[in-house]
């Protein structure tokens, strides 16, 4: 088996934050999303990143920095979302240019599954798997793949339907049999973008899909507010400080990260995360994020996403 992490998006809807930023190297507790991604997956199994011109050296660097040197970085010539492959047509791609000819497992690298052990996603050659999870309700379930499971088994799935008839959701972890590849390069010249069209057309074809379903938390993050939701979830501590940084005469509530090399002076901060090298004074910062490189005195913030290189100073 393969795994295969799908990180060669844009991330648009959290700009500036990842303007110039991958989504999947946003920190959360202390470390990227692809951190906690590549946690799930052995240091022994083949593994290749798929990403894109405009991050490529990023992504060489966090490897770098996390020991997994061992991780292949298949990159697409796109700086922007206009020249990219699509999802499918990525997999696909890759598929092809490396001779994959064994089960690919494939990763959402903007996705966190605690919760999720590797060989709940292990299947047969001739099927696919999809980890899937309940949802709050049926409203919400509209923004995802929507499965109807019979005894283990996939029997419908929709791609966000306007009415859905069932609350279990695709979270982005999933599994292809090798024997099934051939089906997924065909029905990707067609679709590329949409990963999970593939499973109605295996269903079509009455290959079997299968379904594991993984209780606990699952952060899908897309947003502005989902990113904040997963850090106050996942960050074990309430205040978490690099060991490089200084703080003065603060005070703080919730969950609070501050990166390295910051300077956090009379600060109230609630909820926040700060990116390195940023230097706070006198401010009171609430459900914000402040990006790296920000000079910041005498603010007032809730709910705001400062830009990288910010200096207001009152």
């Amino acid at each position: 088996m393969k795994a295969l992490i799908l990180a060669g998006g844009f991330a648009t809807r959290l700009w500036p934050l990842c303007e110039n930023r991958a989504k999947p190297l946003l920190l959360i507790n202390g470390k990227t999303i692809l951190a906690h991604i590549l946690e799930k997956i052995p240091t022994d199994m083949e593994t290749i990143l798929l990403t894109n011109s405009k991050f490529f050296a990023d992504f060489q660097t966090e490897l770098k920095n996390l020991g997994r040197e061992n991780v292949e970085i298949f990159c697409e010539d796109a700086y922007s979302d206009g020249q990219k492959l699509g999802a499918l047509g990525a997999i696909s791609a890759v598929s092809r240019e490396k001779n994959i000819q064994e089960t690919i497992l494939i990763f959402a690298g903007d996705n966190i599954l605690p919760n999720l052990k590797i060989e709940q996603l292990f299947c047969t050659d001739n099927q696919a798997k999809i980890a899937a999870r309940e949802v709050s309700s049926l409203f919400e379930a509209r923004k995802f793949g929507v499965l109807e499971i019979k005894n283990g088994q996939v029997i419908n799935f929709a791609e966000k339907p306007t009415n859905p008839t069932s609350k279990t959701v695709s979270t982005g972890f999933m599994a292809i049999g090798k024997n099934l590849l051939p089906i997924l390069h065909n029905f990707a010249k067609k679709s590329p973008d949409a990963l999970g069209g593939i499973f109605p057309e295996l269903l079509l074809r009455g290959k079997k899909v299968l379904a594991e379903v993984i209780t606990g938390d699952w952060f899908d993050i897309g947003s502005f507010e989902s990113y904040l939701e997963a850090h106050q979830k996942l960050q074990k501590e309430h205040i978490l400080i690099s060991k490089k940084s200084r703080e003065k005469n603060n005070k703080y509530s919730g969950k609070v990260f501050i990166g390295k090399n910051c300077v956090i002076e009379n600060c109230k901060l609630h909820n926040v995360i700060i990116y390195p090298n940023t230097t706070l004074k006198n401010c009171h910062i609430s459900y914000s994020v402040i990006d790296e490189n920000c000079y910041l005195k005498g603010l007032d913030l809730n709910q705001k996403l400062i830009r990288a290189g910010m200096r207001q100073i009152f």
